[in-house]
């Protein structure tokens, strides 16, 4: 009887683990952010942390011999509005990105357009981070655009969702 309990328990372990490493990257990510906040009520003024995070994207910029992002204050209404479409549907997305690229492309003239989405992290240099250790958001950050825009939204509990858009104007 415990060969057979010891064994159930075994296969139960391993179905479990399996189930858990094949967790989606937005799930990984959700408990990750989650796990920042935790039960701790975080006040976060959304127009300072604009400024920060932009001020520490172009910091890390130029360590790297980029140049600095002008502000495209044209695109900042899309990146607006998907947070607050981020935030009604409670997840990260890049949802409707293509439609938005090219309502950005079509009245800033940009030829290449590229976004960040983050949301939870309590500090610009969390959210700097979180994007440096991710491959894909990495490379629009360092990427070779000429401009950018950024916006911090919160939601009803004061948590924080950004949009960083980046664009390519000649």
């Amino acid at each position: 009887m415990k060969k057979l309990f010891g064994a159930i328990l075994i296969a139960t372990s391993v179905v479990l683990m399996s189930m858990c490493s094949t967790s989606s990257t937005s799930e990984q990510e959700n408990e990750f952010t989650e796990t920042l906040l935790g039960n701790d009520k975080i006040v976060v003024d959304a127009a300072s942390m604009e400024e920060e995070l932009l001020d520490l994207v172009n910091a890390h910029r130029a360590s790297i011999g980029k140049t600095a992002l002008g502000n495209s204050s044209v695109s900042y209404k899309y990146a607006e509005e998907h947070n607050n479409y981020m935030i009604s549907k409670n997840k990260l997305s890049h949802d409707n990105f293509d439609s938005r690229a090219s309502k950005i492309a079509a009245e800033t003239n940009a030829i290449e357009v590229s976004e960040n989405v983050a949301r939870y992290y309590t500090t610009a240099q969390q959210t700097l981070n979180g994007w440096l250790n991710s491959t894909a958001h990495k490379e629009a950050l360092e990427g070779n655009y000429t401009h950018t825009t950024l916006s911090v939204e919160l939601d009803k509990d004061g948590r924080p969702y950004y949009t960083q858009i980046f664009i390519t104007v000649e």
